[in-house]
């Protein structure tokens, strides 16, 4: 859709709003017969609050990989009765006037754009949606994020959920950040989800790379090394809480500080 120079203007400043972190969920779960996924329909936001929520539903805004999953999702949710809804989708370009990409990281191989579409409008169309009116019934269109549209979700049926390994089994249990028996942390799973938990009861879902990095919702990573995870942070935490002694260099202050053996133990 094309904008105006005013647009341009309004990405600076909207840069520094900062944008609720979900949006409400007003009906689902939905399952699709033909790939066991469940959907949801978000109420009208932002693309990034809709993928937020997404995300705390355990999915990502939806994935068109072909007509038929273009047709479901549209007669499911593109209209209720006499209402028309446009309808946020998982397609975005990952940098500004870049290719198109799917959340899941899978190549554009399908897609129904509108007549004259993407246009990127103002050079700040980057999110994709199935636009709703009298005359565009479900064709896609490039629009700005903080357009306020209805999204649908797509989470993954419990079936394409896999079981933790033995390596990420391994990891549940308690930790001391820094070594610090002060300040205990743990790490919980369940079937098939790793969870992060801090001293001060910040909580994260975490995910295994690989054999010996862990990733967590803050965008932070993880170093297993032995008994220690060392963070991209530059803190650490460790299955057993370091020995602690007081400094003879600080008379009367009672100052702990690490026992060097401790780290290598």
């Amino acid at each position: 859709m094309k904008t105006t120079l005013i647009v341009r203007s309004a990405v600076i400043l909207l840069a520094l709003v900062a944008w609720p972190a979900g949006a409400e969920v007003i009906s689902g779960p939905i399952t699709n017969p033909a790939n066991g996924h469940d959907y949801y329909l978000l109420a009208p936001g932002s693309w990034s609050a809709a993928e937020a929520e997404a995300e705390n539903l355990g999915g990502t805004l939806a994935i068109i990989k072909s007509e038929a999953d273009q047709k479901w999702v549209y007669a499911k949710f593109g209209h209720d009765g006499e209402k028309l809804r446009s309808l946020w989708i998982g397609l975005r370009r990952q940098n500004p006037g870049g290719p198109f990409v799917w959340l899941d990281g899978s190549k554009l191989d399908y897609a129904d754009w509108n007549s004259g579409q993407p246009d990127n409008g103002g050079g700040v169309e980057d999110c994709v949606h199935m636009w709703t009116d009298s005359q565009n019934c479900g064709a896609w269109n490039d629009a700005v994020d903080w357009t306020s549209l209805n999204a649908v979700v797509e989470v993954p049926g419990k079936s394409a959920e896999k079981a933790l390994t033995s390596k990420e089994k391994a990891l549940v249990g308690n930790w001391y950040e820094s070594g610090r028996p002060d300040r205990m942390a743990w790490i919980a799973g369940t079937d098939n989800k790793l969870f992060l938990i801090t001293h001060d009861r910040h909580a994260a879902r975490l995910v295994m790379k690989g054999d010996d990095v862990i990733y967590d919702a803050d965008r932070q990573y993880g170093e297993i090394a032995k008994d220690k995870i060392l963070w991209s942070n530059g803190t650490w935490w460790s299955r057993q809480p370091a020995k602690y002694e007081t400094d003879p260099k600080v008379t009367g202050k009672g100052v702990p500080r690490i026992s060097t053996g401790s780290l290598t133990e």
